[in-house]
């Protein structure tokens, strides 16, 4: 190590033996004054020696902390250096000073108080300091404060002890500051910046201790993503993306268990089967094997049966199956929302028998009072209800799916009259008329097809709007004159 010694001229003879035998142990030390050459600038040659040293040793005495001493100049520099003593500054007692008499700077870290031999104690505690702060071809400042800390009893045991806490605290708020940057990421994540999120995760777990919040934020970030994740022509595929976030989960499996454990394997699980959506060649997934040993682990978990259920979704003739896995899932009381979206985006758009599915759960969820997303809405009306009661076969379908009073109320409860935007408000008014015409609101829904047979003719609108309405109309009134012409009984 390299020495810097400050103290004071009284000290000089101890300075020097001190200087002997750390030389001996092979330290290398600048003893200020003694160590100037001949016509050498002496402000600038003390500087240049602490800001290159290590470590300074400050033999600490009256005269040593003075105002005005040159001990004091030294230390100053010193404090430039090194904005922190601890592990920098070691102050050595060897004349009886008060406490109150020590710089703010020197008392911060504990003062050696030599029981025995002054040169021996010395000599150890820096050989326990360069063990603890040396590092490969730098300097290391031995600035020997010539001032005594009046310290009862501990000696270097009580320096290496306050050395100790102040590494722990520092430990520590590195600590909260990572955490703080991970709780900032996993929001970012939150709002859908997924990739950049993961980028400063996987960063903040690189550090040495890392923090098992820091891995569960960074395990959370990566099962969102999966979970939110769309893959775009001619961008980005899904194999992609699962191949930045799937071996965050598969680290985390291996530090985890029961629930835990059992979310990460249905997300591995997940990002199987979307490397499967993406239709290249000779991609094998077998998405179901993780489902199954998540449900091993955790026999309701919401992920796992929901993701399974979803899967099952594609091919119609195992919807039985996948509804139970669904009712499962919903069992379990948690993210009630992401499962019914993997209902929705698994039913609406595909068959007429799963279109009709879709309306049992939102139905159900009408009845239930649950939040339905405005996407979904836009998914009902495109696949379900923009064309679907114009045709006699879908008609029936969606018609059959619930009992006609809740389908006429899931019906206003998806699609509210304040809420109908100008474009949609005609075909909403003849979907409206024949709901209440399957519920046997005649009057009701005689009027609706009236109003709307007499505003297309008016405008001159004809097609297919038309021409159902009309027969909707007919329908109705077929009824009445069979009535009318019947004989009286």
């Amino acid at each position: 190590m390299k020495l810097f010694f400050s103290y004071p001229s009284a000290q000089r003879a101890l300075a020097e033996r001190l200087t002997l035998a750390l030389e001996a142990e092979g330290h290398e030390v600048f003893i200020d004054r003694a160590d100037l050459k001949a016509g050498e600038p002496f402000h600038q040659r003390l500087r240049e020696a602490i800001q290159g040293a290590d470590a300074m040793v400050f033999l600490v005495t009256p005269e040593a902390v003075e105002p005005g001493s040159y001990a004091l100049a030294e230390l100053n520099i010193a404090q430039q250096r090194w904005r922190r003593p601890g592990g920098h500054v070691l102050p050595v007692m060897v004349a009886p000073t008060p406490m109150a008499a020590l710089p703010a700077y020197l008392s911060a870290v504990t003062v050696l108080q030599p029981r025995g031999d002054t040169v021996a104690e010395v000599v150890a505690a820096v050989a326990q300091l360069s063990a603890r702060t040396a590092r490969r071809g730098k300097w290391v400042i031995a600035a020997v404060a010539g001032a005594v800390l009046a310290l009862a009893g501990g000696g270097f045991v009580v320096l290496r002890q306050a050395e100790q806490r102040a590494a722990e605290a520092a430990l520590q708020d590195a600590q909260r500051r990572d955490l703080a940057r991970a709780t900032t990421a996993r929001e970012l994540c939150d709002s859908g910046g997924y990739g950049v999120a993961l980028t400063q995760l996987n960063e903040l777990a690189s550090r040495t201790p890392v923090q098992d919040k820091v891995l569960d934020a960074r395990e959370d970030c990566a099962m969102i993503w999966l979970r939110n994740m769309r893959a775009t022509a001619g961008k980005t595929t899904f194999g992609e993306q699962v191949a930045q976030a799937q071996p965050i989960l598969l680290q985390g499996v291996a530090r985890a268990s029961g629930a835990r454990a059992a979310d990460l394997r249905a997300h591995i699980g997940w990002g199987e089967y979307l490397r499967g959506r993406d239709g290249a060649g000779g991609v094998t997934v077998n998405p179901v094997a993780h489902w199954k040993r998540a449900l091993a682990d955790d026999a309701g978990n919401v992920y796992a049966h929901a993701m399974w259920g979803r899967q099952l979704l594609d091919r119609p003739v195992r919807l039985e199956e996948a509804q139970g896995h669904f009712s499962q899932a919903l069992a379990s009381g948690r993210h009630r929302g992401f499962v019914r979206s993997l209902q929705f985006g698994g039913s609406l758009g595909s068959s007429p028998e799963l279109g009709t599915y879709a309306l049992a759960v939102a139905n159900e969820m009408r009845r239930g009072r649950e939040p339905l997303l405005s996407v979904h809405r836009d998914r009902f009306w495109s696949h379900l209800f923009a064309f679907g009661l114009l045709g006699a076969e879908n008609r029936s379908a969606v018609l059959a799916a619930v009992p006609a009073p809740e389908l006429l109320a899931t019906y206003r409860w998806l699609f509210p009259a304040a809420d109908v935007s100008d474009d949609r408000r005609m075909l909403w008014r003849f979907n409206l008329a024949t709901l209440q015409a399957n519920n046997g609101e005649r009057a009701a829904a005689r009027n609706g097809f009236e109003s709307l047979v007499n505003e297309l003719r008016a405008g001159d609108h004809g097609g297919r709007l038309l021409d159902e309405s009309e027969r909707g109309l007919d329908r109705l009134r077929e009824p009445a004159a069979r009535g009318a012409s019947a004989p009286k009984r």
